[in-house]
Formats: structure tokens, C-alpha cells, sequence
């Protein structure tokens, strides 16, 4: 009851037929409750009748002020266009963040697979091995690297080997070759696969050779700044037979002798002098071990 309990309905009656003044309700100011709303309410409280608003403008104005003009159908349909529109933002949102993760996992793919690889992949297309009859591959690794590791700490060994794979990898970026993997300090790369490049692969993994030492010369090791890093290096050329092995890890991995002769030419190597298949006696060592 919105008038004061202590009063009952005969009691309000006697004093209206008596023309008493009768304390009137008294309305809550907050936001919710619209300004307009609450004149509406005194007026219809107004001691004298002909000034109390009639049941029509009630009606009216209550619709105005409180959005509910129409049928019950037609405000359920503005709170469905209000949801609907709520949830196209939201849609929206939920796909920009999409296509972004998209553009990271292609991103990173594209890292650990060659571009065409990943692109076949990705399109549910499968990448079949394939026999190339010329490419020419890099190995490297760090000289005295066991040393290093038994006087440095685990987090000491792999910010090193990040500093300088980084270095190694702007070098590539350069030039037509790919990264094939890292084990430790071994580092692989190839040239003209799996896109082919004529001879021209000789030449860019000589240049990243090249590159390479030269990067080395200006390379500090971050926890052993009086030190230098020095890496052996040895790259062949000849046929290769290249591949995606594994579903779930896919890795794209190379074989064949020229695989073996490379590998064989950096481990035999001496320290930031490249070497390659050109240099006759061991050539003709790697042919007696191989076999």
C-alpha cells in the first residue's frame, strides 16, 4: 500500500469525503525512474480531480516513457533486433580473433615447413616425396661446444644457442634456402629444395657460408664476453630425395648421400674455414668411408 500503514482504507475514505489534506506517497529519486514518469504520478494524485491526467494520457505517456509501445510481440521483436545486434558484435569480434590466431599458425607453419609444404598441407593436399637431381646442403656446428656447456648453466646454453640461430636465420632469410632443423649445435640447411633454383643453390648457401663467419667475428656470448664462437662448416651438392614424414608432427627431412657427404665435410672441417666436395683428398676419404 503506497500510503502510510498506520492509516487504513476507512480512515483515508472519511478524510477525502471531508476534504482533509492526505499525506501523499513519497516517490524514490534515482536514474531508473524517469523525471517525467514521476510528474505523471503526482498529477494523478492531484487534490482536485479535474487537474488528475485522464486514463488515455496515462496510457500514452506510460509508453512513451517506458519503451513499450505496441504489443507484447512487437517489444519481444526489439529485444530480438537488440540481441541480434549484441551478437553480430560479438560475432564479429569472435572472428577478427580468429583470422589472427589463422595468421599465427600459418605464420609458424610456414616456420617449421617449407612454404610450399605447408601450403599443400594446410589445403588437405598431400606432398608426396620427391627425388631432386641437384641441391646442395650446409651443415655447421659449434666448436668446443660439450666445453661450453659443462662451465655454463642449461639457461646459459639455450640463450646462446637462440642468439646465434637468430643470427643464422636473418642470413637465410636473405637468400634462397631453408632452414631444414637444428639438434643442438647442428645446424642444416638446403638450397633448391624443395623449390628448385637451377645452380643457382651452389652460390646461396656459399654467400650464407660466407655470412656466417662473418656474423660469428662480431658474435659475444652473452654470459662469456671474452669469448668467441668459432663453427666448423662443410656443403655438398648433388641428389637429394626430400619428404614429409609424420601426420601429427610433420617434418619435412632429407636423404641420400649428398645428405651423408655434407654432414661428413663440416665434421672433418677445421674451424670458420667452409669446405666443400672441391677439395679432391677429402672427397676421397669421404668415398672410402661411406663405402
Amino acid at each position: 500500500m503506497p500510503f502510510n500503514e498506520k492509516l487504513d482504507m476507512d480512515e483515508l475514505a472519511t478524510k477525502a469525503i471531508a476534504g482533509e489534506k492526505i499525506a501523499r506517497p513519497a516517490v524514490q529519486k534515482d536514474r531508473v525512474t524517469h523525471p517525467d514518469l514521476i510528474a505523471l504520478l503526482q498529477d494523478c494524485w492531484h487534490d482536485t480531480p479535474e487537474v488528475r491526467p485522464t486514463i488515455r494520457r496515462v496510457r500514452l505517456s506510460t509508453e512513451s516513457y517506458l519503451k513499450t509501445k505496441g504489443s507484447l510481440v512487437d517489444s519481444m521483436m526489439r529485444m530480438m533486433e537488440e540481441y541480434a545486434n549484441n551478437l553480430e558484435k560479438i560475432v564479429k569480434e569472435r572472428t577478427g580473433m580468429l583470422e589472427d590466431a589463422n595468421i599465427r599458425a600459418d605464420r609458424l607453419l610456414s616456420q617449421l615447413l617449407p612454404k610450399y609444404v605447408a601450403n599443400e598441407l594446410k589445403n588437405g593436399r598431400p606432398v608426396p616425396p620427391k627425388q631432386f637431381v641437384s641441391a646442395t646442403i650446409l651443415f655447421s656446428d659449434v666448436v668446443g661446444f660439450t666445453k661450453l656447456c659443462s662451465s655454463s648453466t642449461p639457461l646459459e646454453v639455450v640463450t646462446m644457442l637462440n642468439s646465434v640461430y637468430s643470427g643464422f636465420d636473418e642470413i637465410i632469410n636473405r637468400h634462397e634456402a631453408y632452414k631444414v632443423e637444428t639438434i643442438g649445435d647442428a645446424y642444416m640447411v638446403v638450397s633448391g629444395i624443395p623449390e628448385e633454383n637451377g645452380k643457382r643453390h651452389v652460390a646461396h648457401i656459399a654467400d650464407i657460408a660466407l655470412e656466417i663467419f662473418e656474423f660469428l667475428k662480431h658474435f659475444e656470448i652473452p654470459h662469456r664476453k671474452d669469448q668467441r664462437i668459432r663453427c666448423r662448416l662443410g656443403f655438398h651438392s648433388g641428389t637429394v630425395a626430400a619428404g614429409v614424414v609424420g601426420s601429427e608432427r610433420p617434418r619435412y627431412c632429407l636423404f641420400g648421400d649428398t645428405v651423408n657427404v655434407a654432414s661428413r665435410m663440416e665434421s672433418m672441417g677445421e674451424p670458420d674455414r667452409p669446405r666443400s666436395v672441391k677439395q679432391p683428398r677429402i672427397y676421397s676419404r669421404m668415398s672410402i668411408q661411406s663405402s
